[in-house]
Order: structure tokens, then C-alpha cells, then sequence
């Protein structure tokens, strides 16, 4: 075991990474090592292990279930959602635009201009990311179930375009819209939920905070009513970032991310809970902040350093064209109607 996670972590605290949750292989390789918390602190250096099969990442050793709630502090994606969804609020070229596609595309307020939602049609990564930021949701109304909900920015969007929205919320107080949830914290409060199915669960940056990802892919596949569909957001291990930044790329998020899937297993995993039609979307605009972050850790670790915004922009005109070249990977796929 890593002494240097031993030494901040109770041993009873720690668990090895004997299989691969994303496919269960047990041929795992030395992939990461050393890696802080760069966010919250949290003490120790950590390692991760790539499956030999599938190519996703795996931190070992890790939190155990019992222990994962050191892993969180103020967890950033806390923040109030003012400024994720100023998009729709003041003016600007930018706002208009989007305002008026999002007002045709999802309904949004009293409809939108007819030319500037043609504008935005053109401006492609623009449209992408607008379709990311209402998670690629289907033209007719219905029932929503974000899991994982965070600031409950997304939940309030997608009530602004009239889908009615239950959010796994194991920690609301006054100062929160919702709360981040461990990965023991969301199967409890699934497993609460019993008023009927969704036609939609959405899961943004979950995936790989969980200790056993396809069962709750089996849970969520159960929510669905049939020809429901699921959407998840992760973070790519395959894109520029990684590639460029390696310890440095801030997406690793240790000791927090604990399995980071690649492409080839999310359709494994999925497929595996029964459902069908894997599609990966294209992700549009978005890349700097992530690259912003990454470049950031790099100074201080006194790594390589890259221009940013040439690089950020290459990246989103190339992820608005081909969905695995972007810094998150985005899929969808459907409950089957049978």
C-alpha cells in the first residue's frame, strides 16, 4: 500500500483497487503516481492504475466507502449557480444568441428571435455547448432525475424549460441549492426515491466519484421508464489535457475521482446495465476552463506550460467535429421500449 496515503489515512480508511469497476478485469498497471489535492487539501499523495482491458483510470489504493466523506471538504461544485447560469440573464451579443436558441430549441421564456437562433445555429461550437449546458434534452416535457445535482444550476434550468425535476439531495441547507453526493450517499437516496419512473436521468461528473459505477447504471436503467434515456458528462483521460498536463491535468481530482472510465468502457459499462443506443455528443465550446486549471497546477509543479487560448480553441472546434477530441466525454443512451 502507498505509505504516503498510509500516513495521513488510517489504514482501516484505505481499500486496494483489486478489479477494474468499469469491466472487472483484474490486469491493472502503474500509471500516475504522487498526485496532491489540489482543490481542498486533502492530505496525501496518491496513486492511479490503468486496466490493461479498457484503459480507464483507477485510484489505489483508495478511500474506502465508510471513509469517503475526508475526501470532501467544501467541494467546489457548491458554488451558487449564479454565474453557470448567467447565460440566460443580462445582455451582450453572446446572451442574445443564446437566449434565443435556447428559447426555440427548449422553450425557454416567449420564444426567441428567428435570426439569431439561425446565428447560433451557424456559430456550431456556441450550439454545443448551449446543448451541453441543457444536457442534449429531448423536445417533449417530462420527468427528470439528476443524480449528483451539486449547485442545482442544472435543475434550475431545466425547470425554466418545463421539465418537472427531482435531484438526489442528501445535504440541502440554506446556504445550498443542492449538495454534491458521495457515492454511498446517492444509493441511499435512489434507493428512497419510489414515486415512480423518469423519462430522463442526468448525471454530470458522478460516474467517477463511485465505488461500484455499473450498479448504479442498473439503478438508474431500473428508474427509466422504457425509451428513457440517461446522459453522463466525465472527464476524458484521452483528450488534450491529459495528454499535455499528465499529473498536472486538473480533472484527476484526487483522492476524489476514483475510477475515470474511458470512452470504449462508459459504452461496456452501459451496454452492461441494459441499455441501448450509445451515442457520444459532441461537446462544442467549454475546453479553457478545464486547460486553464490544469496549466495552472503545471506552474506550480514546475511542469511544461502551454498557451492557453490557442490551444483551447483548437480543441473546441475540433470536439464540436469529432466528440472524443474534447476535455469531457458526453454520452447518451436509451432504456429500451421493449
Amino acid at each position: 500500500m502507498n505509505t504516503r496515503v498510509e500516513s495521513d489515512w488510517h489504514s482501516a480508511d484505505l481499500e486496494r483497487a483489486e478489479r477494474c469497476p468499469a469491466c472487472d478485469r483484474s490486469e491493472l498497471v502503474p500509471a500516475l503516481d504522487g498526485l496532491a489535492d489540489m482543490e481542498e487539501g486533502v492530505p496525501g499523495l496518491w496513486s492511479m492504475v490503468e486496466c490493461c482491458e479498457c484503459r480507464s483510470l483507477i485510484l489505489d489504493p483508495r478511500p474506502a466507502p465508510q471513509a469517503i466523506s475526508k475526501a470532501y471538504r467544501s467541494y467546489y461544485t457548491h458554488q451558487p449557480p449564479d454565474a453557470e447560469n448567467a447565460v440566460l440573464e443580462g445582455g451582450g451579443a453572446t446572451k442574445l444568441i443564446a437566449k434565443a436558441y435556447i428559447a426555440r430549441r427548449y422553450g425557454f421564456g416567449k420564444g426567441g428571435s428567428l435570426f439569431l437562433y439561425a446565428l447560433a445555429v451557424l456559430m456550431w461550437p456556441l450550439r454545443q455547448q448551449l446543448d451541453y449546458y441543457l444536457r442534449h434534452l429531448p423536445g417533449r416535457h417530462g420527468r427528470l432525475l439528476d443524480i449528483g445535482c451539486g449547485n442545482g444550476g442544472f435543475m434550475q434550468r431545466a425547470r425554466w424549460v418545463g421539465w418537472s425535476v427531482v435531484g438526489v439531495e442528501p445535504d440541502v441547507n440554506a446556504a445550498k441549492v443542492a449538495s454534491e453526493a458521495t457515492g454511498a450517499e446517492i444509493h441511499a437516496s435512489i434507493n428512497a426515491i419510489t414515486d415512480g419512473r423518469f423519462d430522463v436521468i442526468t448525471m454530470s461528473h458522478v460516474i467517477e466519484h463511485l465505488h461500484q459505477p455499473v450498479d448504479m447504471l442498473k439503478q438508474c436503467h431500473q428508474l427509466l421508464r422504457p425509451g428513457g434515456r440517461i446522459w453522463i458528462a466525465t472527464p476524458n483521460i484521452a483528450g488534450v489535457g491529459r495528454r499535455l498536463y499528465g499529473e498536472a491535468w486538473q480533472a484527476l481530482e484526487v483522492p476524489r475521482h476514483l475510477v475515470m472510465p474511458s470512452a470504449r468502457a462508459l459504452i461496456a459499462m452501459l451496454t452492461s446495465a441494459g441499455f441501448d443506443e450509445v451515442q457520444f455528443m459532441r461537446r462544442g465550446r467549454g475546453a479553457e476552463k478545464r486547460l486553464r486549471a490544469s496549466d495552472s497546477r503545471a506552474g506550480i509543479l514546475g511542469r511544461q506550460r502551454w498557451p492557453i487560448v490557442p490551444m483551447a480553441t483548437v480543441v473546441d472546434i475540433v470536439s464540436s467535429i469529432w466528440p472524443f477530441a474534447s476535455e469531457e466525454l458526453v454520452v447518451v443512451a436509451t432504456r429500451s421500449e421493449r
